[in-house]
C-alpha cells in the first residue's frame, strides 16, 4: 500500500484483498484497507462480496465490521446465496440475529428456491428454526421443487424441527411437485418418531405420491419393519396399490426383506414382534 498497489486490485477470480482477508477471518486486515477506501462490497466473479464470505467462514467480528461499514447485508452471489442463506445453512444463530438486526430479507430465495428457513430445517438446526420463525419467515415457502421446510426437514429425520415448524403452523400435507409430503419422506427413511409426530399433527396416512406409493409402501421398500408396524398400528390400508399394481406387502416379498414380512405376518393375525410393538409404543409416546 505504501508502494502505491491499488487497494482493490484483484486476481483473476476477482478476489481483492479485502475478500481474502474477509475469508479468513484477518480482522486487523479488513480494518485497515477499509480505513485505506476498500470497496465494502466488491465481488469476485462468484459474486460473493466481503461479507458473504466472513458469513460461510463464521467470523463475527469481521461480519461486525463489514456491516458497520455499510456493506449490503443482502448482497447475492451469482447463484442468488446471501449472507442470511449462509448463516442458516450452518445453524449460526449469532450471524443470523445480527443479519436480521440489520434489516436482512428473511425469506430472500437463490436461484433453487430455498429460504434461509428450509436451509435450517433440512440441516436440522433447529434454533436457527425458531429464530427465523420469530422474525417472521414463512413456515410454508417452498422452493422451486415445491419442498417446504417441513418437508426438507421430515426427509431427514430431524424431530425437533419437525415439531417446531408444526407448531408454528406448518402444512403437514404439504405436496413437493412431484408428490412427496412430509409423511412420505419420513416413512421412507424410517423416521418412525417423524412419523408419529406428523400423524398425530393431521397428516393424511394414505396419502399416494410419486408412482402412487403410500408411506406403507415406501416404508416397506426400505425395509424400515419399525415404521411399517407403526403405520399398520394407525390403520394403513396395506390394500392400496401402486403404479405397478403392487401392495405394500407385494414390495417387501419381492425384495425379500424378511423382518418387514415379518411384521406384516404378525398383524395379519392380531399379534406384534416385541421388537415393533416396543418401537410402536416409543413412537407414540413421544411428547
Amino acid at each position: 500500500m505504501a508502494a502505491g498497489a491499488p487497494v482493490d486490485q484483484c486476481d483473476a477470480e476477482g478476489w481483492t484483498p479485502l475478500l481474502a482477508a474477509a475469508h479468513h477471518g484477518v480482522l486487523e486486515i479488513v480494518e485497515y484497507l477499509l480505513s485505506t477506501g476498500a470497496a465494502v462490497d466488491a465481488a469476485g466473479i462468484d459474486g460473493e462480496t466481503a461479507l458473504l464470505k466472513a458469513t460461510e467462514a463464521g467470523h463475527v467480528a469481521v461480519v461486525e465490521t463489514l456491516l458497520a461499514a455499510g456493506a449490503t447485508v443482502d448482497g447475492k452471489s451469482r447463484r442468488g446465496w446471501t449472507p442470511l442463506m449462509a448463516a442458516a445453512y450452518s445453524g449460526r444463530v449469532d450471524l443470523i440475529e445480527r443479519l436480521l438486526a440489520s434489516g436482512a430479507a428473511v425469506d430472500a430465495r437463490d436461484e433453487l428456491g430455498p429460504t434461509a428457513l428450509v436451509r435450517a430445517a433440512g440441516n436440522g438446526y433447529v434454533d436457527a428454526v425458531r429464530v427465523l420463525l420469530a422474525h417472521g419467515a414463512e413456515v410454508d415457502a417452498p422452493d422451486n421443487d415445491g419442498v417446504t421446510a417441513l418437508i426438507a426437514a421430515s426427509v431427514k429425520g430431524h424431530r425437533e424441527v419437525v415439531r417446531t415448524l408444526i407448531s408454528a403452523g406448518a402444512d403437514v400435507n404439504a405436496s413437493s411437485a412431484v408428490g412427496w409430503t412430509p409423511l412420505l419422506t419420513a416413512s421412507a427413511g424410517g423416521f418412525s418418531e417423524v412419523v408419529a409426530l406428523l400423524l398425530d399433527r393431521g397428516a393424511d396416512l394414505d396419502v399416494q405420491g410419486v408412482n402412487q406409493m403410500t408411506a406403507l409402501m415406501l416404508a416397506a421398500v426400505n425395509d424400515n419393519p419399525e415404521t411399517v408396524a407403526l403405520l399398520l398400528n394407525r390403520g394403513a390400508d396395506r390394500d392400496l396399490r401402486n403404479v405397478e399394481k403392487e401392495t405394500a406387502l407385494d414390495i417387501a416379498a419381492f425384495w425379500e426383506h424378511e423382518d418387514v414380512l415379518e411384521v406384516f405376518a404378525m398383524a395379519a393375525s392380531g399379534a406384534s414382534s416385541d421388537a415393533s410393538a416396543a418401537v410402536v409404543d416409543a413412537a407414540e409416546d413421544t411428547p
